[in-house]
């Protein structure tokens, strides 16, 4: 399904689900933002499997710091959004319907949720070791480059051709690496703050589907009630018809009786 199949299913649900014009407009945007999280996710998959590959570069790790980034602002609007449903009255005929609504877009959001704090979770793992790789390459570099300013050598002639195949990097290159390396241990920290911020929501939105779903509960059990009360009356309705019928038909027989009776009496006047 695409974003703008997504935009026209709910567009053309607008008419079938709450009549609340503002209830269904944040319902649609929730939904909306539903599956650009899960879209992100996938993009960020995709861009942490070039991680360490001959595909990764600056491009790479900017665009996805940047997917990342837009994706956690996100999440923090989204949040509002889904606070904001759940908020709605539950009164009036779609009460039933109204709370089912909130329910499902909320156990999805939490799914999505917990799809964008496994993949953060995993690009933080993974970037670590691209670090790793990294400082241990300038670590030797340093190494190189004071070798070649030794002028205590043990063996100059052997040293002379190890270094001579070894590539030479220049100081600046290599504070220009210390800096990339610091740069991505900052979006590293970036990334667990991040999933620190995700663990506050989940706590939130526990406690707003924990809610919902007592609310759906009773609902429900009212459902059922008004069910077996519907059932009950319709019950006694029968049976009070029945005993009507019986109790009509017998009335008739007293009349037949007493005409009969009566019809004696007369025949033994006339007589």
């Amino acid at each position: 399904m695409s974003f703008n199949d997504l935009e026209r299913g709910t567009g053309s649900r607008r008419g079938n689900g709450d009549g609340d014009p503002e209830f269904t407009r944040v319902k649609d945007a929730v939904s909306i933002q539903i599956f650009k999280i899960q879209s992100n996710v996938q993009g960020i998959q995709r861009l942490l499997d070039k991680l360490g590959t001959a595909s990764d570069g600056q491009a790479v790790r900017t665009s996805l710091h940047n997917l990342t980034e837009s994706t956690r602002e996100m999440v923090k609007k989204s949040t509002d959004e889904i606070k904001a449903l759940a908020a709605f009255p539950s009164g009036g005929d779609g009460q039933a319907q109204r709370k089912a609504i909130q329910s499902r877009l909320s156990r999805e959001y939490t799914t999505a949720l917990q799809g964008f704090q496994r993949i953060q979770r995993l690009s933080v793992e993974r970037q670590r070791v691209t670090v790793e790789v990294q400082k241990r390459a300038v670590e030797l570099q340093e190494e190189i480059n004071e070798d070649r300013n030794s002028v205590e050598l043990e063996n100059v002639q052997l040293q002379r051709q190890t270094l001579a195949t070894a590539p030479q990097i220049t100081q600046h290159e290599l504070e220009f690496q210390e800096q990339v390396i610091a740069e991505r241990e900052s979006e590293i920290r970036e990334i667990e703050s991040g999933i620190h911020e995700l663990n506050d929501i989940f706590r939130d939105l526990g406690a707003i589907v924990q809610e919902q779903g007592g609310l759906i509960d009773n609902i429900e059990s009212n459902i059922v009630n008004v069910h077996a009360h519907t059932a009950s009356a319709a019950e006694e309705l029968t049976s009070a018809h029945e005993y009507q019928r019986k109790a009509g038909r017998r009335m008739a027989c007293l009349l037949i009786v007493l005409g009969i009776v009566a019809l004696f009496i007369l025949l033994a006047i006339l007589a």
